[in-house]
């Protein structure tokens, strides 16, 4: 899993809350599909520590954007 062309986010709490208590994807990161508050959908995105979402660096989302946070399909 790379990362050094990322940028992360901290999630909300109650998004941290909800994904910490889901199963990783692997050791320490989750894949995640993102909806935002304008229909938007972000699928197979990377989460670190159940808490920061990784993002190129020319993405800008803010955290108060994001309506949903789910696992993603396999």
């Amino acid at each position: 899993m790379e990362n050094s062309t990322k940028k992360r986010i901290q999630l909300k709490e109650d998004h941290i809350k909800y994904l910490s208590e889901l199963p990783e994807s692997g050791m320490g990161y989750q894949i995640v599909d993102i909806t935002l508050k304008n229909g938007q959908q972000l699928n197979k995105r990377v989460v670190l520590n159940s808490q920061f979402l990784l993002l190129e660096n020319s993405e800008n989302i803010d955290p108060d954007f994001i309506e949903k946070v789910d696992l993603g399909k396999k």
